[in-house]
């Protein structure tokens, strides 16, 4: 019996190292830095076969990019769509039905018809103030009332509007890593596209919120969430000053210029990329009693930083929020 027990022991811890050994492998983490949809992202991934996952979702965004929401690219749908070419594609049209949506419900507040008024500023090259006369006519163009979705057709019905999903690209980017995320035996994953961060699999996340008077990586503030999205739109991303006035890259759609609803930063907390994306553009210009109202609507969170330095939150993000830096405070 003595023997049997030792047998039987040698086994258990066989078994008990082999399990371990497995476990390594599944729980294997990478973590890689990548530029996509002309910005800096960062892939960090725990699971069975974790790089390939992130060769994967790296080629997917660059596909995503190149063939479908790039208004640049010749080869991409949108900017054939904007070129006046008939064409049709049911992931697009359906990202664009989301959007007509967004848009509705925002009063205008969001318009993803900016593009021409986007290259008059041109924040990212050799920003400065556009002609007045030369804004108003793009203006005139402009319009999410213009564009509607058929089956999988997108039609304009001014062909000099110009269709641009940059402040919905990073979260359809998110969406899209997931559905590779949900494919790949992933335990847990953060994945960030510029601004938006995806929280996926098992446990807590800590997403920070810029310092908007900060480098990056100063915070002011913490979320600690479930698996999720997390979108930021702030004036500190793109802008430029002239005569003491910053002009940053969020515009309004019915003015033509920067945004001034007394806000610095919005951040969006959503199950949804592109909602996150999106909305957290629309609250910024419509501000924190409007914004949050949206964000409600949709059934997401946000956070609004103003520019006297004080934090407002939905309920549900209030709970996930702690406030890190002296000289801002979370408002009743």
């Amino acid at each position: 019996m003595k023997k049997t027990g030792i047998v039987i022991a040698a086994l258990a811890a066989l078994i008990l190292i082999a399990f371990v050994a497995y476990d390594g492998i599944f729980n294997k983490s990478v973590s890689v830095d990548f530029f996509a949809m002309n910005t800096v992202g960062t892939l960090k991934i725990t699971g069975k076969d974790a790089d390939e996952t992130a060769k994967k979702i790296e080629a997917q965004l660059d596909l995503l990019d190149s063939d479908l929401l790039s208004r640049y690219n010749e080869n991409s749908l949108l900017f054939k769509i904007n070129s006046g070419l008939e064409t049709e594609n049911e992931e697009l049209a359906a990202y664009v039905r989301t959007l007509i949506d967004v848009s509705r419900k925002s009063g205008g507040a969001f318009d993803f018809t900016l593009g021409a008024i986007s290259d008059l500023w041109d924040f990212g090259g050799n920003a400065s103030i556009p002609d007045s006369a030369k804004l108003l006519q793009e203006l005139s163009h402009a319009g999410y009332e213009k564009i509607s979705v058929t089956d999988s057709r997108i039609v304009s019905a001014d062909k000099n509007a110009v269709i641009d999903l940059g402040a919905a690209g990073k979260g359809i980017a998110l969406d899209k890593a997931k559905e590779i995320l949900d494919a790949q035996n992933v335990r847990k994953a953060v994945i960030s596209v510029g601004g938006s961060v995806l929280c996926y699999g098992e446990g807590d996340f800590t997403v920070g919120i810029r310092n908007p008077e900060g480098n990056a990586g100063e915070y002011i503030a913490i979320l600690r969430t479930n698996a999720c999205c997390v979108s930021t739109s702030g004036n500190y991303e793109r802008y430029f000053e002239k005569d003491g006035k910053r002009y940053h890259h969020i515009l309004d759609p019915k003015t033509g210029y920067p945004a001034e609803s007394g806000v610095v930063s919005v951040t969006v907390i959503s199950e949804n990329g592109l909602l996150s994306d999106a909305l957290s553009t629309a609250c910024f210009v419509l501000g924190v009693e409007k914004g949050g109202e949206l964000a409600k609507e949709f059934g997401c969170e946000a956070v609004f930083v103003t520019a006297d330095k004080k934090i407002y939150a939905t309920d549900g993000a209030k709970a996930m929020l702690t406030v890190e830096t002296e000289g801002y405070i979370l408002a009743e």
